[in-house]
């Protein structure tokens, strides 16, 4: 008799830690804002109604230490599967514990960029006592919209210039970052090497740390570049001195100008539409390669281009019937070397309207080719 009660107080002790499973349905990577930490399925294995409150940690991916806990208000979990999110659960009160990260205090604020956990819990309150019952962590990156984007020199180019000027975009909304800082490694790229190899391997030609500015003259206290050789180079960015992105390795080689032909280029990375009142910035030269992922599914474009250099913001008239449009990612590269239309220098603006009525931009800068030195 005695083992019988004993098995059934155990049954039912077990049965009350484990009456409520959480199911974490976090977007693990991307852009972040708070009231997606709220995103859960809750499980009740019980037979009646649960009362309790959730509270979700972020806190150091490697070290576990907390940085923001949310606690929400009590609510009622019946019997069975129930989908949770941040508006079933409001209002939710915040406080940020680690002083070292910016973050949006309003209750729909961004995430700071970085890799983070998330551990979600559930407090069970029952005859006045609160009791944690049910725990489960996860792990998210928040990462900027788009990463830092080299510019000039362009990919295996060929440069004339002893000390180059090297170009690249900030990571973009601006927004997320606070004290933004670049790093800059190039190294030579030796036979037999890719530069992606060069930027792992091999000893630093210059390490330029703690930038401000997205261009940098390649200094003169740095070693001499040769003729006929080959260098990779990679910008690091930072917020408030933690590393958000990197960008992709590029490579160009010292040449002469005499033993340089005259190439139009088209080796530049495909800039993406963005749904954003701050549209991402590219620079385009002579071609324009563009990436747009078509949710809704629609068959014709609704595209129109503005020069932003022109004080009337005229629209500039351009043929998209004879480029198709697929679902899902589309890739659309147009040679615009010889379109009158656009003007060396001057910036433009895309804008994409969906059949969701969404409205998809991108903002570039043109240049032709032969007005790069």
């Amino acid at each position: 008799m005695r083992i019988l009660i004993a098995s059934i107080l155990l049954f039912v002790g077990f049965n009350a830690t484990t009456q409520v499973i959480i199911t974490p349905q976090l977007q693990r990577v991307g852009i972040l804002q708070k009231q997606q930490l709220w995103n859960m399925v809750l499980s009740n294995t019980s037979a009646y109604v649960v009362s309790g409150h959730v509270e979700v940690v972020l806190g150091d991916a490697v070290n576990g230490q907390p940085i923001l806990v949310g606690v929400a208000r009590e609510l009622n979990v019946s019997p069975g599967v129930t989908q949770i999110n941040a508006a079933a659960l409001e209002p939710v009160q915040y406080t940020q514990v680690d002083g070292n990260y910016v973050i949006d205090p309003g209750p729909n604020g961004f995430l700071p960029l970085g890799n983070f956990s998330v551990c979600i819990s559930f407090f069970r309150h029952e005859h006045g006592i609160v009791s944690q019952v049910a725990e489960e962590c996860d792990f998210i990156e928040v990462e900027p919209l788009s990463p830092p984007q080299l510019l000039l020199p362009w990919d295996e180019a060929q440069e004339t210039q002893l000390n180059p000027t090297f170009n690249w975009l900030p990571p973009a909304p601006a927004s997320f970052f606070t004290n933004l800082r670049y790093d800059m490694d190039m190294m030579e790229i030796f036979p037999g090497q890719s530069p992606a190899d060069a930027i792992q391997q091999n000893i630093p030609l210059l390490h330029q740390p703690e930038m401000i500015a997205t261009s940098l003259l390649y200094p003169v206290s740095a070693p001499a570049l040769q003729y006929d050789k080959q260098y990779a180079w990679r910008i690091t960015a930072k917020s408030n001195g933690t590393v958000v992105s990197r960008t992709d390795v590029w490579s160009f080689t010292l040449k002469r100008e005499v033993d340089i032909p005259r190439i139009r280029t088209n080796n530049l990375p495909y800039s993406k539409l963005v749904k954003s009142d701050q549209p991402a910035y590219s620079l385009q030269v002579d071609f324009l390669k563009f990436e747009y992922f078509n949710e809704a599914g629609d068959s014709t474009w609704n595209i129109a281009m503005y020069d932003l250099d022109d004080k009337n913001l005229d629209t500039i008239a351009f043929q998209w019937d004879s480029i198709p449009l697929r679902p899902g990612q589309n890739l659309v590269n147009i040679d615009l070397g010889n379109n009158p239309a656009f003007t060396d220098k001057h910036f433009y603006l895309l804008e994409l309207i969906n059949g969701r009525n969404e409205k998809w931009r991108l903002r570039f800068e043109f240049r032709r080719a032969e007005g790069i030195q």
